[in-house]
């Protein structure tokens, strides 16, 4: 065998040149993850400081399941890797497949038992990659769809690594059979209900029948939008800071929009991640401009999609999380103001009182509590006189969709906080000045 395509020289410069402390092997059972175990384990003279485990995660979606936990544990004896082994639940849910939902929840769990900066392997292959470029382009993908599965990538508290990615399926069937392997059969992966079947079972033989190399050519042009794709993530940070908005987090749409409609998009979605939130579709990444950057300055144009909205206030464009529910009519007590309170509407800690204020009010015997503010409704401070709330908001540079959501800390029945804006109260010695 070619030493391209033996595992074990394949698998030995990946770890070489991606070390890790540990690794975790993601072992289903099947063919390829076994290859990968075994691999692993024929490997650990060469890498004694490397402590090897193997996971193996029962979805429960298949009867005979349960024997498949028990080979994976009976293998992993006999290589003296150490095995661990989870039974997930999973409930159908609207609007994804049960196999995508299975690998969300895998992944998961993987990723809640990953020790910090180790490393999770997986036993994909080159056509798995080439099944998932076709996927992907089916589904109008762009570079980083079809850029397929990295090599590694960042994953929980460490890195997944895919170091067979670039070896062809029969080159892991040839190291079994060599080494005499047994492993279990999914009966799922005969099925062409999926997707990702349909294409291995019928597609994929189809495509080769006319271009034998299809696996390999479908890897590389993976490979290649992968390029792409670095290029842009070390050219697209410096140029989205140049039209870095007026509040941190935040774009400028003046600057945005002498920028070319493609660039626009880019930045857009380097924005996207940088705030770690999921991509919007193709139709939404373009209502965006058409939408938000077009509008008058004083309108609040949203566009909305799963995870993430995208608004706009005077010359910011914010991306943000979906707000999470809030009643602008609830009053929190503030029992103890030494001790910084969670604010749910929010999604933020208010921060503690300084000591020194904390201190006079106790002495005057008040009362604290944190209100919100309802438009319409009149706000007074000690004074007694009536708190031009819009003003303090606008001139802070509050957005709208915020401002209900900012405390208002009260003594009694008077505002004295208005939290990361004003204070209304004279600040005893040694305070800070909240605005």
């Amino acid at each position: 065998m070619a030493v391209q395509h033996d595992p074990l020289q394949v698998l030995s410069a990946f770890l070489t040149r991606h070390p890790a402390p540990s690794i975790l092997i993601a072992y289903s059972g099947g063919m390829d993850s076994h290859v990968l175990l075994h691999a692993c384990a024929t490997l650990r003279p060469q890498f004694p400081a490397l402590g090897l485990q193997a996971m193996h995660i029962d979805h429960g979606l298949q009867a005979g399941s349960a024997a498949w936990a028990q080979h994976c544990a009976a293998t992993c004896a006999a290589l003296a890797v150490d095995f661990s082994s989870m039974r997930l639940a999973l409930e159908p849910r609207t609007g994804i497949s049960l196999e995508a939902q299975a690998r969300e929840a895998r992944y998961q769990a993987l990723a809640a038992v990953l020790p910090p900066d180790a490393m999770l392997l997986t036993a994909h292959h080159q056509r798995d990659q080439a099944e998932t470029v076709l996927l992907n382009l089916l589904r109008g993908a762009g570079v980083d769809g079809l850029a397929a599965m990295p090599t590694v990538r960042p994953f929980g508290p460490g890195r997944l690594g895919r170091p067979l990615l670039a070896l062809p399926h029969a080159a892991l069937l040839a190291y079994a059979h060599r080494k005499g392997l047994h492993w279990v059969e999914d009966p799922s992966n005969a099925s062409e209900t999926p997707d990702r079947n349909f294409l291995r079972h019928t597609v994929l033989p189809l495509l080769a029948g006319r271009w034998p190399g299809v696996e390999q050519t479908l890897a590389r042009a993976a490979g290649l939008q992968a390029e792409s794709r670095a290029v842009l993530e070390i050219l697209l940070p410096e140029k989205l800071a140049q039209v870095a908005g007026s509040r941190p987090r935040t774009l400028s749409i003046k600057r945005l929009q002498l920028l070319e409609p493609a660039l626009q998009s880019a930045l857009l979605r380097q924005w996207f991640r940088e705030l770690a939130l999921p991509l919007p579709g193709r139709e939404r990444l373009l209502q965006i401009p058409a939408t938000v950057l077009s509008a008058r300055a004083d309108a609040l144009p949203r566009v909305a999609w799963p995870g993430g909205e995208v608004r706009r206030f005077r010359d910011d464009l914010y991306a943000l999380p979906p707000l999470p529910p809030h009643d602008p009519a609830c009053v929190l007590p503030w029992l103890q103001p030494d001790q910084p309170l969670w604010l749910a509407g929010s999604g933020t800690w208010l921060e503690p009182l300084p000591l020194a204020w904390r201190e006079s009010l106790a002495g005057d015997g008040v009362v604290l509590t944190v209100r919100f503010w309802q438009p319409g409704q009149p706000v007074r401070h000690p004074g007694g006189r009536r708190v031009a709330m819009k003003k303090h908001f606008q001139q802070a540079g509050i957005p709208p969709w915020e401002r209900s959501r900012i405390a208002l800390v009260y003594a009694d029945a008077c505002l004295i906080r208005i939290a990361g804006v004003r204070d209304f109260i004279d600040r005893p010695a040694g305070a800070p000045d909240s605005g």
